[in-house]
């Protein structure tokens, strides 16, 4: 009897062995998309890529109405984008998936997405969604038609665009509605709790804090609900604001503090992404910067790419002569979130004393001439 016990023991303990190691192969083996749609001729290309930082992930071509891709999504679940393109048509498809095998079957007026337990919850939100998508994509079709035609007018952007009852608002307000009650409703859940993430800025403080609470075990201590407390419990910095310290990685492998960059000159505080093209186009210009007012001002960039290899690489290329800061969590980081970025590049500029100066969300042709006004 004794010998039996044991034998069953080694059993359970084999089985539970196991089933903890399919979990993990599980966890860590890439996902792979089938397809067979109707519509795209043979040559088509399809890009698949991650819609949070802009990575690709794969690309491959339609044969025969079907395409096969593979690849690895960092942290999964999260958003991929499907783009599907020739030369007379453009289709794009956001799914909600980890690493899974994933079928797309139909038209392109009606897709069947099947193989992921996440994306349910987005096409739940999407079909709630979807009709007042439209009505917006409608409207600015017309307002470009309008424009086209050279009669755009100020009451026609007051008509369009008035925060106090222009038409694109007023939809999307609805829609902000719309996701409200859907991550009320689904808050333990992967795609409503990213959601809350990527939208946090356009809920109240008492919303986020009630979702929150709300969290079960497999969501209290996860990335996104630290981001959230991260959120709610630091503001946005202001003109006279000092800035907020920080620890992250150098070029070097060293450690560093934020602080310690901090004594004779002006600190620009760039946080830019490998996969930006917009962070790309400005690098010329913040090179310019950086020689030209080598001594009254010092350029920090910090990387958002959650990827280490690609950080480095993104460096190594740039051939950039200031230090380059790093964070493995990426856009998920306490950095990203204090600092309210929520596109890329976004630039801070901070006089001697670590006060902020000015703050700019995104990259445009007079940056380097605002820049230099503000020294």
């Amino acid at each position: 009897m004794k010998n039996n016990i044991i034998v069953m023991l080694l059993l359970i303990s084999l089985i539970s062995c196991k089933n903890n190691n399919e979990q993990k192969i599980q966890e860590n083996k890439d996902f792979k998309i089938s397809s067979n749609i109707k519509g795209y001729e043979d040559g088509t290309k399809v890009i698949i890529s991650n819609a949070v930082n802009g990575k690709v992930l794969d690309s491959t071509e339609i044969m025969n109405g079907k395409f096969e891709s593979n690849g690895i999504i960092e942290n999964p679940p999260t958003q991929i984008s499907v783009l599907i393109q020739n030369d007379t048509k453009r289709f794009l498809k956001f799914l909600f998936i980890g690493n899974e095998n994933i079928k797309i079957e139909g038209d392109l007026n009606k897709l069947k997405i099947s193989g992921s337990k996440y994306h349910k919850y987005k096409e739940d939100l999407d079909q709630r969604t979807d009709s007042l998508d439209n009505l917006r994509n409608e409207k600015i079709q017309q307002m470009l038609a309008l424009r086209r035609d050279n009669k755009w007018n100020d009451s026609l952007q007051n008509q369009y665009w008035s925060k106090d009852g222009g038409i694109i608002p007023e939809i999307d307000l609805r829609v902000d509605k719309i996701r409200r009650d859907f991550i009320n409703d689904n808050i333990n859940s992967d795609f409503a709790l990213f959601e809350l993430v990527i939208n946090k800025s356009t809920f109240d403080k008492e919303f986020i804090e009630i979702q929150l609470e709300k969290l079960n075990s497999n969501f209290r201590n996860s990335e996104y609900a630290t981001i959230l407390k991260t959120y709610i419990n630091s503001k946005d910095l202001v003109k006279g604001d000092t800035f907020y310290d920080f620890e992250a990685e150098n070029q070097r492998g060293n450690n560093v503090k934020f602080s310690d960059f901090f004594n004779d000159k002006f600190v620009l505080l760039e946080f830019y992404s490998s996969y930006c093209s917009w962070c790309r186009k400005a690098m010329p210009e913040i090179k310019k910067l950086a020689s030209e007012n080598k001594n009254n001002l010092r350029v920090i960039t910090f990387n958002v790419d959650s990827n280490k290899e690609d950080w480095l690489k993104s460096y190594e290329k740039n051939k950039i002569s200031w230090p380059s800061l790093h964070d493995d969590s990426g856009k998920l980081s306490e950095v990203y979130t204090k600092y309210r970025v929520y596109v890329t590049p976004t630039y801070l500029l901070f006089d001697k004393n670590g006060k902020l100066i000015r703050k700019w969300n995104g990259y445009n042709d007079n940056f380097g001439t605002e820049v230099n006004q503000s020294l």
